[in-house]
């Protein structure tokens, strides 16, 4: 039996990397503002935590974690991103983005009631971006400043595990807000007035709300397979401010007035395995699939509207976005060693959603390769970890694409640093240890009969029949029972 384990282990392990590496040869996956790093832990394994999540941010990886997590968990995270871009015209001539270290927080708690129901909840930042170029570049008419912040509120309950399954729901609330400032392009200038001092600063905020499910087996302890998806989420923005900063001749032309718009959000699907080759060694596996073609064109409709010629006014301004969608590719690991300690690793396989047409200042994506490594302690309950990506994009030339409309060359890497502490406590440990058989009462009782108490008087034993004579056996003693 132990021989076909380990044979059936060693050919799980195969799948594994056969998987690898025919999922990598493929071409290389996307994410666009997608953020996905929600704690030290998971960070450190390449976010391969689909199946194998240790503290409740797995929650968001997959919910159906949280019924294989005991006891009550706190958890926060910070998160600290610091990217590096540029970007370089057909002529040669480079521009390099403001560099700026951006923090993302996030809180998770999560609370196993029983040995079939656990809850969980999180509040976490899972799309976001921000840029600054320089106010008087060449691409400002497309960007200077770029923002889009949101957080999610995500209650789930998990029921489970049955004979190794678990399944969990949950609900999703999300707030989102934009910034975006640009230059304006205003065609009926004289020739002595410049553009660049004319900006626009369009910002609003919307809430949307979907929902999530998560999906567990554990077949045997050596390995577990997960899977869960959210729900794409549309985003009304109908409270929009459009605000002008122009010189006085165009004064009367843009108004400060409101604007509405929309974005939906994509849809999440992922699958994951983990495998305990040893018992303080797992890995797993982990594919994602982000549907971004949701997010086809970006709309402004504007209250007023923008005066471009003395009969003609400009209502909305649309972008056209076309995004793709994509699947990205997770492989992480983790060793247990001396009881406290923990030290992980991880890689992914990130990439381009963004079609050439669509490429610009405000998001220039494309492939990427994601590298990450950590660290993590326990004691007493308190858990901390630490972990460290490299983020690197390979360079995205769109300068024949005619379509584009800031042909050029972008480059990106951005330094990911997380942090996260927690404590777990078991209220449901206390008293685990009782004794078995006998009610509490009773030991009391036992306990508490007095020392001279006789003992009852014991049954004569036979006496064996023989022909040597001896001594007569003594009664045993009696005691109280406890």
């Amino acid at each position: 039996m132990k021989r076909n384990n380990r044979r059936i282990r060693a050919r799980f392990l195969s799948f594994l990397f056969a998987a690898l590496f025919l999922l990598a040869a493929s071409p290389v996956f996307a994410n666009a503002f997608f953020i996905q790093e929600m704690s030290g832990d998971g960070m450190a394994q390449g976010g391969a935590v689909v199946a194998g999540g240790r503290t409740p941010s797995a929650m968001f990886q997959n919910a159906a974690n949280l019924s294989f997590l005991e006891g009550l968990h706190f958890q926060g995270v910070l998160t600290l991103y610091t990217a590096m871009a540029s970007y370089e015209n057909p002529a040669g001539e480079t521009t390099n983005l403001d560099q700026r270290t951006l923090p993302v927080p996030h809180v998770f708690t999560s609370f196993k009631i029983n040995d079939w129901l656990a809850v969980g909840l999180g509040e976490f930042t899972d799309f976001g971006l921000e840029v600054h170029w320089p106010k008087d570049w060449e691409g400002r008419h497309i960007v200077i400043d770029a923002g889009l912040q949101s957080f999610t509120i995500n209650p789930n309950v998990s029921f489970g595990p049955f004979k190794g399954f678990a399944v969990a729901v949950g609900f999703d609330a999300k707030w989102g807000r934009i910034d975006i400032r640009r230059a304006l392009t205003l065609g009926l200038n004289p020739a002595d007035e410049l553009d660049s001092p004319n900006t626009i600063y369009l910002n609003g905020s919307a809430w949307g709300f979907g929902g999530n499910l998560g999906l567990m087996y554990q077949p045997a302890d050596w390995v577990r397979l997960g899977a869960s998806y959210r729900s794409a989420i549309k985003m009304s923005l109908d409270n929009g401010r459009a605000r002008f900063t122009v010189n006085d001749l165009n004064r009367g032309r843009f108004p400060d007035q409101g604007f509405s718009s929309s974005i939906t959000l994509p849809h999440l699907v992922n699958f994951g395995a983990r495998f305990w080759p040893m018992k303080n060694l797992s890995l797993e596996l982990d594919v994602w699939g982000t549907f971004w073609s949701s997010y086809d064109k970006l709309v402004f409709k504007f209250d007023e509207g923008l005066e471009q010629g003395p009969d003609r006014r400009i209502m909305e301004q649309t972008e056209t976005k076309d995004y793709e969608d994509f699947v990205q590719i997770r492989l992480g690991a983790e060793w247990l060693f001396l009881d406290h300690y923990a030290l992980r690793a991880g890689i992914m396989l990130d990439g381009n959603v963004v079609p050439d047409k669509s490429v610009d200042p405000m998001l220039p994506d494309g492939h990427r390769i994601n590298s990450c490594i950590g660290f993590g302690t326990e004691w007493y309950g308190f858990y901390a970890d630490a972990a460290y990506m490299l983020v690197w994009m390979l360079a995205r030339d769109v300068s024949g694409s005619a379509e584009n409309p800031m042909p050029g060359k972008y480059q990106w890497v951005s330094h990911v640093v997380t942090l996260s502490v927690g404590y777990h406590f078991d209220p449901f440990a206390v008293g685990k240890d009782e004794p078995k058989g006998e009610t509490v009462e009773a030991v009391e009782a036992a306990s508490e009969l007095p020392a001279d108490l006789p003992a009852p008087p014991a049954e004569d034993a036979p006496v064996p029949e023989t022909t040597t004579p001896g001594p007569s056996p003594e009664p045993a003693p009696s005691t109280p029972a406890i």
